[in-house]
This record gives C-alpha cells, structure tokens and sequence, in this order.
C-alpha cells in the first residue's frame, strides 16, 4: 500500500491496537523497520505522535474508591476496591464522534461483562447512516482496504471504549448502581448490549429462576408454553411500582426466608437507569441479544441430543461434535462457544446420519429438525441483514421445539415472542424517520439483530487482558502503582487507541 511513501501513524496505530502491543514495543518494532527499509520507511516523529495518540483520552478518566461487593469467598460485607471511570461521559462520547466523523443518525451501545477478573461497563458509538438497507458484508478481505480492516469497524471491540472498570467484585445490583452513578450513564441516550443475566440485574428483576424471569414482559415461566398465552409487555414504571411494592413488604415480612418477589413480577430493585420515564417500554433499550440466546438454544439442544445413545454404546452427541472436531470447553460452565455453536448447526447432516444408523427414529429426528430450524432463524434474523421471511422462520422453530417435549427457556420464549416484537418495533421507528427524506432517497429496513449485537462487549475481556497484562501494566491490586499508575494507564491508552 506504501511502496514510495512513508507509512503514515494511523497505520502503525492499528497495527499497535491490533497486537496490543505496548509503547516499547512499537518502538523497537520501528526500529527493526527502520533497519530493513530506511529511516523513510515510517512518517517523521511516528513514535511522539504515538505517545501522544495514548494519552489522548487522558481527560476523561479519573479514579475513585468505593465500597463494593468482592468477588473473594472469604471476603464478606462490602470492601473498598479501586475503580477507574469516566467523568465526563457526554464529552467522551461527543470526542470520539468528532474523531471518527460520526454528524448523523447513531446509537450508543452499553455493554457490561465480567469476564477475568475484572467487571467493565463499555461503550460503542455506531453510525447508523445508511444501515437501513445495508448490503450483504463481503466474504473475502481487499489488501486495498487495509491490514485488518474488520477488526476497526464501528461496532467491534477494537472500537469499543471502556466507561468504568474495576477488579474483583461480583455483578451485583449494588456494584451496578455504585459505578453508574460515578458515569452518571443517564447523560446519554442508548441502548443496552448484554446478556439476560446481567439485563435482569440491571432492570432490578430477580434471576433467570424466579416466577417472572423475561426483561421484556410480565409473562410467568410456567406460560411459555401456553399457546393461548397474553404478553404484557414490561415498562420502567411497572418495574419501578413493583420494586417499591416489593421492598416495602420485603420489610414487613416476618418469615424466616426472603419474601418472594413472585407476586410483584419478580421486580425486586429499580431500574438503574432513573431518567426515563415511566412509559419506555424495556423493548425500546434492551435488544434482543442474538449471540447469548443462540448459544443457550444451540447448547441445550445439544444438551437434548446427549440423551440419546449409540449401539456402541457411546453419546450420539459425542460422536456427532468428535467428526467435527469440537470439543466441550471446561469454562464458561461446559459450554460451546459461538463459533462452535455455528459449526454444530451448519452440520447437522452427519448428525442425521448418525441417528439413521442407530434406530433412533422420530424422536431423534425431531431434534434434528429443531436444530436446522433455528439454523434457520439465525441465519434469517440473528446477522445484521434480515429476511423477509424471518417471522415463519420463528414459527417453525417454536413448533419443532415444542414438539420435543422439553421445557421452555427463558432464551427460547426470547425467539418465540419477542424476536419478532423488538424488529417490528425498530421498523416502526425506521420508517418514521425515513419519510422525513425525500422518496427518492429513502431505504427499506432490513436490520438484523445482528445490528444491535452485544459480541463487542463479550470480547472486551480479552482484548483489555492483553494489553494489561503484556503491556506492562499489570499490578496487583495492592501495589502503591496499581489503580493511578497502572490501571488508570492502561485504560486510557486501550481506549485512545479505540477512538
């Protein structure tokens, strides 16, 4: 791309952020560029320029201590854990726009994970210009685009900021509020990018157990099923009502155990969002989170294939992930991850086969045909390009799933009901702002859930671990440097380098 000019900062940025590679680093790598090509091989003062680039968010951050939830066993009651966080989340998200370029239409991503040691809330500014009626994304990378170029589109962890972290604490209600007041998140409009678990966390409704477990409706578990079943759909000010009924019994309660928070819809705290009002619904701020829900559905299904036995006496399902190579990981709770979950569903034939040669007749087989309809639904709706045809899709898996026999997830009732509801809803909102444009300019919606995808905040984990732990900046969280020295550091560098 540079054969007669010298290779311009911004690439060697992404190729520092690509590798997470420390200032040390690029620099020696400079040097050994320098030593093949010539000192005219990179642009002049490349590695100021680098310094500079991360510290450029240096501003926004700060450091405080709060009393929180540990994460340690033997560490009970609340302890003080060190948090770096952003103090001006409205001027960080107007500087990151001015420096990609965002001036129209966008959405601000939330994500939260707790992956490692550390609990991060995140963020990620998407221009939503021309997305509406977006192209089918090319297969095959251009050496003319650049090195890496999917891996710095607007939605992806190399362009994800991190809003607040801290180290050692649990995804507790508590832990949530005392951070988001520190980012005080109700600055800005957006909407969330995370699992069901932390959705009901952060909607204060009790765990994915409970009587009323769905973020997006009042629906109790035991309904799922039903088909003459009504949905209610959720809105803060319900919660908000139910939490507070809630709390006030919980006080007056008298018995032994908690009190159940099964007659006020399983909503046990407000929602941490406190300046929308009451009337929004949860539909409008919590996508339906494709990645989660195909890994839960995929992995029970699979789960459901493990029941059924060989003549030699060995798993069917076993034998079906062995011809593909896929073994079981023992973390994040034995469970496939997405790019398995992808392969299991794209090779059901040999599955089928499988159940052929064992006799395992109609009951295997209509496992199998769950399989390939739900492959069906995710590759219809769970992308960033929908199908027309997405919504029969839906209602042949409801229909094969419910034919197993097995019981009705939480994720599943997701793709049943709300699926459907949630892209009809964004449509709606679509097509109101397109007649706003003269005809000629005007796009059709074909957004996939895909669009709203919390995958960027699922892999910040190990995107920020690198960076912290090769580049020098790792400390235990006792050490005099630890939070304004090294974490502090670490954090402003990862997110300069992501503007």
């Amino acid at each position: 791309m540079f054969p007669d000019t010298p290779i311009p900062t911004d690439e060697l940025i992404k190729m520092q952020t690509t590798l997470d590679m420390s200032p040390n680093q690029t620099e020696r790598l400079a040097f050994f560029m320098r030593t093949w090509k010539g000192r005219k091989v990179l642009e002049p003062g490349v590695m100021e320029k680098l310094r500079e680039r991360d510290r450029e968010l240096d501003e926004y951050y700060s450091t405080a201590t709060l009393n929180m939830d540990s994460a340690f066993k033997d560490e009970t009651g609340k302890v003080t854990r060190s948090v770096v966080y952003c103090n001006d989340l409205v001027g960080l998200v107007g500087h990151v726009m001015e420096s990609r370029g965002v001036i129209g239409d966008h959405m601000i991503k939330i994500g939260i994970d707790c992956g490692g040691s550390f609990l991060k809330f995140c963020l990620n500014v998407v221009s939503c210009e021309g997305e509406g009626a977006g192209s089918l994304p090319s297969k095959r990378a251009k050496y003319q685009d650049g090195a890496f170029a999917k891996n710095f589109v607007d939605s992806g962890v190399k362009k994800l900021i991190i809003i607040a972290i801290v180290e050692h604490v649990k995804e507790t209600y508590d832990n949530f509020t005392s951070v988001l007041e520190l980012v005080e998140l109700d600055k800005v409009d957006f909407v969330a990018a995370f699992d069901l678990k932390l959705a009901n966390a952060f909607l204060g409704l009790g765990t994915h157990s409970s009587t009323c477990p769905c973020p997006w409706c009042e629906l109790p578990k035991s309904e799922f099923g039903n088909h003459d079943r009504i949905i209610n759909l959720r809105t803060l000010g319900a919660i908000r009502r139910n939490a507070l009924e809630y709390q006030a019994a919980a006080v007056a309660h008298k018995g032994k155990r908690a009190l159940s928070s099964a007659a006020f819809k399983s909503c046990e705290h407000t929602p941490l969002t406190k300046s929308l009002p009451d009337d929004v619904l949860v539909m409008d701020i919590l996508p339906v989170m494709e990645l989660h829900v195909m890994l839960g559905i995929t992995n029970r299904l699979y789960n459901q294939v493990d029941q059924f036995e060989s003549s030699r006496g060995t798993s069917i399902a076993k034998e079906w992930s062995d011809q593909l190579s896929l073994r079981r990981p023992h973390m994040h709770g034995g469970e496939f991850n997405g790019q398995q979950c992808v392969k299991l569903l794209e090779n059901t034939s040999c599955l089928e086969q499988l159940m052929t040669e064992n006799n395992l007749g109609e009951e295997g087989h209509r496992v199998i045909f769950a399989l390939q309809s739900f492959n069906d639904v995710r590759k219809k709706c769970f992308g960033k390009v929908l199908h027309a045809d997405y919504k029969e899709s839906i209602s042949a898996f409801e229909q094969s799933y419910i034919n197993i026999g097995i019981p009705i997830t939480s994720k599943c009732h997701a793709v049943f009901d709300h699926v459907g509801q949630f892209l009809e809803t964004q449509k709606e909102l679509y097509d109101q702002n397109q007649s706003r444009l003269p005809a000629t300019e005007r796009q059709s919606f074909n957004r996939g859930l895909g669009f709203w995808s919390e995958q960027a905040s699922e892999s910040v984990h190990s995107d920020f671990s690198q960076l912290w732990e090769s580049g020098g900046y790792k400390r235990d969280m006792r050490h005099p440097e630890y939070d304004k020295k090294k974490l502090l550091k670490c954090v402003v560098t990862n997110c300069s380098r992501h503007t």
